[in-house]
């Protein structure tokens, strides 16, 4: 069997294993650990992960911080499939910080108990309080772990039918994957699949890897596929283009990057932009102290606005001037115009750039 993942956590500030909560957690039979084979997942290696139930709070819905410095609009709530980091090993995930000791980022913490949230997701239907429903796009990948759980395969058709879904909310389906083979033959009305994606070598600096350097994430090249064959099944696609690095020569990088996807024929209905940020500074901290290897760029001076710490101001406006300019042309004679938007920005930033709506990813 190829080699799992062998993270060496370090300790807490009082001298803790910093793995100390997880490992009191499968002793005293809250979760368990599981090895899921590498073809089921769709990457280049086995994974591990935590199992366990979850008891309450299955759906959540995502809270209103329409104010103008955290600026990201209420549309959706989110089916808590997992908890933690979803396995991919993304250098610098926010969830490290959400969760803490309390979840490794290198094994996902997947819920088992797949019948109750096709029961809370039938009741959701029929009384949501919001436009749509996540799943699992603010604490896991949607379909990841589709062959383990099955939940898109569960929820779709209830979303598709008038009877189960009488106000047509929308499933959102956010993934680093490429696993749409577990799509095929599943109705498309009202389910958008929306792709995490960024240029190969921008990805390559920022999305997690063995040890031995081979990255945890599919392809850029195999994630588009996947894109198209989603966009060929019927259903809405979107890209999730997030987070930028604005590396040296990233406009001819990104530039290329769009170009050639949209001769390819990709047809992405939005593409939301964000840049590189940070809940807080002790990010890169807890993601050393749980044994990952550094980010392969060094982000510049980061400055606090809102609810996050951002480079500044006046860089990302130029970055998404230019990317939104880049993407209206690489579509331009196709017959397609991409909704392009902004994730997570101030209101200020927004109206800098001329995208200050709220048609983004989730809504």
């Amino acid at each position: 069997m190829l080699e799992l993942i062998r993270t060496k956590p370090g300790l807490t500030s009082d001298g803790k294993p910093f793995d100390w909560y997880v490992r009191k957690m499968v002793e005293e039979g809250v979760c368990w650990l599981e090895c899921i084979r590498s073809d089921v997942l769709g990457v280049a290696r086995p994974l591990e992960v935590y199992r366990a139930v979850r008891r309450g709070n299955l759906i959540t819905p995502w809270p209103r911080s329409d104010d103008a410095e955290s600026y990201c609009p209420a549309h959706w709530a989110d089916v808590k499939i997992g908890c933690g980091a979803c396995g991919f090993r993304c250098l610098r995930c926010f969830l490290m910080l959400t969760h803490r000791v309390k979840c490794d980022p290198s094994r996902h913490l997947l819920y088992e108990n797949v019948e109750d949230f096709e029961k809370a997701v039938r009741r959701w239907l029929l009384k949501p309080n919001r436009r749509n429903l996540g799943l699992g796009i603010d604490c896991s990948d949607s379909l990841l772990y589709e062959g383990v759980t099955g939940h898109a395969r569960r929820f779709i058709p209830l979303f598709a039918k008038p009877e189960t879904n009488p106000t047509a909310a929308k499933l959102i389906l956010l993934t680093k994957s490429g696993n749409t083979k577990y799509l095929r033959g599943l109705p498309t009305r009202n389910v958008v699949v929306s792709f995490s994606l960024n240029p190969e070598p921008i990805a390559d600096l920022w999305e997690g890897k063995f040890d031995d350097g081979v990255r945890v994430t599919p392809s850029i090249e195999r994630r588009l596929s996947a894109s198209l064959e989603a966009q060929s099944m019927g259903f809405e696609t979107r890209w999730r283009v997030d987070p930028i690095l604005p590396v040296d020569g990233w406009q001819a990088i990104y530039g290329a990057f769009f170009v050639v996807a949209s001769g390819n024929g990709h047809r992405p209905t939005r593409i939301t932009l964000g840049t590189y940020r940070e809940t807080q500074r002790s990010l890169g901290t807890f993601a050393r102290r749980w044994g990952l290897p550094p980010m392969e760029w060094e982000p510049p001076q980061l400055k606090k606005h809102g609810a996050h710490y951002h480079i500044r101001d006046e860089d990302r406006v130029v970055i998404y001037e230019t990317l939104k300019t880049t993407i209206r042309n690489a579509w331009r004679g196709t017959g397609h115009d991409p909704v392009v938007a902004l994730c997570k920005e101030p209101r200020a930033v927004r109206q800098a750039v001329g995208l200050d709506h709220d048609v983004c990813n989730c809504g």
